[in-house]
């Protein structure tokens, strides 16, 4: 990254690393408050409600959210309802028109320290969960393992990169459009086996 940033200001890279970090917190905000919330619930909450609190999005809007999904079969008109009751308690709201507030539920978190170590602390030695069958997959799908100790950014760089070749049987046709061909020397089943693999990697060290 500091080779492609090497041709632009010093402002121009600050701001460009300022953009990264806010992503990178956003993302740790939306992953605490969805396994928070999907605990308490014991139901999936789909993505955009999650979204909308973490916006500060009012207590309305995200009941029409809601009601959303249900309409899209996202959740029961059970779990409906027992979403929106749930959150009006969690979040004290006090009427419709209240906006969330996360740090209510979710606890305060040093963003600053874990970025910190989320991008530069080297935990995991990716090449040693590896075998020979796994880098020459990785090679045929253009992603580079680097000669080095990763750091949690590293690992979550190396997932999404496959999970670009992810298909599932309930994806709809947008995300598929959206998901990459695998090679034709490649299998379907080494793929999976793989991005199975690395997510047991991830789990194992609580990213």
């Amino acid at each position: 990254m500091e080779d492609i940033l090497t041709k632009y200001t010093a402002d121009e890279v600050e701001e460009a690393k300022g953009k990264t970090k806010r992503i990178e917190v956003r993302k740790k905000e939306y992953r605490l408050l969805k396994q928070k919330l999907e605990e308490h619930f014991n139901f999936e909450i789909t993505d955009y409600i999650i979204d909308d609190i973490l916006d500060y999005e009012t207590y309305r809007h995200t009941c029409l959210m809601i009601n959303l999904a249900v309409i899209n079969n996202r959740i029961s008109i059970n779990d409906g309802e027992i979403l929106k009751a749930g959150l009006r308690i969690i979040f004290e709201i006090k009427n419709d028109y209240d906006r969330f507030h996360r740090n209510v539920y979710i606890d305060t978190f040093d963003f600053d320290s874990w970025y910190d170590k989320y991008s530069t602390d080297e935990i995991v030695d990716i090449k040693k969960h590896l075998n020979r069958d796994d880098i020459t997959l990785l090679k045929k799908l253009k992603i580079k393992i680097k000669n080095k100790i990763y750091t949690e950014q590293e690992v979550e760089i190396l997932n999404m990169d496959l999970l670009s070749y992810y298909i599932a049987d309930d994806m709809d046709e947008e995300e598929l459009k959206m998901s990459k061909n695998l090679p034709k020397d490649a299998s379907r089943k080494e793929y999976n086996k793989l991005l199975e693999k690395i997510n047991k990697i991830t789990e194992n060290y609580k990213f």
